[in-house]
């Protein structure tokens, strides 16, 4: 019995040194496949190590060459401001040198040296006043027009400065230039895939608060909130695209800063009769330019990506909230309904005025001043929008009447030239 037991031992023991074995050679090829895993990979590691310095010496270099032709580019301009000025003050005694010296100094810029010692040649030529001033006009024409149309074509592939409105947000000159034109773009199609996502939301939401929603003032500010939110954020991204380009105007701009304060105002405004007699009068307001803005905005994206097929705008101009000169280039179907939404706002601080006045429905007088405030601005948001619509109207049926009495006076240049023919074809008869 003894004896077998040991056998049995001795064959379990010899079946474990066995699997010992396997195991550890097993073991040994995984070791060796992970250590040259690691080798491989630490060489990866040290040839990125050395590409990443390579990376941040040009990335260095790039910055001190953006930093110097900025400076260059600032300097060229201020000697062309110089120059304009000197000009103006010398403009009866500067000519300019002969077309061949022109051609020679178109890629320089003169200063007042330069202006003296011209003086001083035509001096010697005994050139007439008339003479300079023709000349004076051609200096004007090539040497700083041409030059600042160039200087204006390439300002925004240097790194430009931000405005005070993002120096005071971002709490510094944080850089906020984008160079690269595809990486503009994006930011431009993000700004206003942004515009209408979150007008869409406004829409829905102004449709179930005036609808099927009950009044809740803790929803109503939320909602408010979300506008204020909305508008603050517009204001930062349009001084972004501004800052790279974007010729956005100045009132569409002020509109926002100014809907900001508006919202901010209607935010805090407390559940007294008087909010309650105007809410839902405002969501309705914003229900219907919701509505107007997506509809906006699908004509003005589809204009404006023909304009730009035809070279006519801008790669960074956007869709806007109101009517510009280039939408009369399409259907101008949406003019009424901009007008009908500048006539809302005016109801607006019509009611909002009336409201400040009765005691009945706002008794705190510090919010009856409030809400003549609140009346006053929305009475510069209709008078705003409604002369820059009128002044874009007048302006392009000016330009309509140009463009007729051009064509009339063509029709009667040819019209002429066809009875003179005639006239010399029964001449030669």
């Amino acid at each position: 019995m003894a004896a077998t037991n040991q056998l049995q031992s001795n064959d379990g023991l010899k079946r474990r040194r066995k699997r010992s074995r396997i195991s550890s050679s097993v073991f040994d090829i995984e070791a060796q496949d992970l250590i040259q895993e690691w080798e491989i990979l630490s060489g990866e590691i040290n040839s990125f190590e050395t590409d990443h310095q390579k990376y941040l010496a040009k990335l260095d270099e790039i910055e001190k060459l953006k930093k110097q032709h900025r400076l260059a580019f600032t300097k060229i301009q201020g000697k062309i401001t110089n120059l304009n000025q000197s000009i103006d003050i010398h403009q009866s005694l500067i000519i300019i040198p002969d077309n061949n010296q022109l051609n020679q100094t178109t890629t320089t810029t003169i200063d007042k040296s330069d202006l003296l010692r011209i003086r001083r040649d035509s001096e010697k030529k005994n050139e007439t006043p008339e003479e300079r001033i023709l000349r004076l006009n051609i200096i004007r024409e090539h040497l700083i027009k041409q030059r600042s149309d160039y200087l204006k074509s390439i300002k925004y592939t240097l790194p430009q400065p931000p405005e005070i409105y993002l120096r005071i947000i971002l709490g510094s000159e944080l850089p906020v230039s984008i160079l690269d034109k595809s990486e503009q773009w994006k930011y431009k199609e993000s700004y206003e895939e942004f515009k209408l996502r979150v007008t869409l939301i406004i829409m829905v939401i102004s449709l179930l608060m005036s609808t099927i929603i009950p009044a809740n003032r803790a929803l109503d500010a939320l909602f408010h909130f979300l506008l204020v939110w909305y508008y603050c954020t517009l204001t930062i991204r349009e001084s972004i695209l501004v800052v790279n380009g974007s010729n956005i105007q100045f009132w569409w701009r002020l509109h926002h800063f100014i809907s900001t304060i508006c919202t901010c105002i209607i935010l805090i405004w407390p559940s007294t009769n008087s909010y309650k007699i105007f809410r839902q009068q405002h969501y309705v307001f914003s229900l219907y330019i919701s509505c107007v803005q997506v509809l906006l905005y699908y004509y003005q994206r589809g204009l404006l990506y023909r304009l730009r097929a035809l070279g006519d705008s801008d790669e960074l101009q956007i869709s806007i909230e109101g009517f510009q000169s280039w939408m009369l280039r399409g259907l101008s179907f949406l003019a009424p309904f901009l007008f009908i939404g500048y006539l809302f706002q005016l109801y607006n601080a019509y009611i909002i005025y009336n409201l400040s006045l009765d005691p009945k429905s706002e008794p705190n007088p510090d919010w009856q001043f409030m809400l003549k405030i609140l009346a006053g601005i929305f009475f510069i948001l209709f008078l705003g929008n409604f002369i820059t619509m009128y002044m874009v109207i007048r302006r392009k049926i000016h330009e309509r009447i140009a463009d007729i009495q051009w064509l009339q006076h063509r029709y009667e240049s040819v019209k002429t030239l066809l009875n003179r023919i005639r006239l010399s074809k029964s001449f030669h008869k």
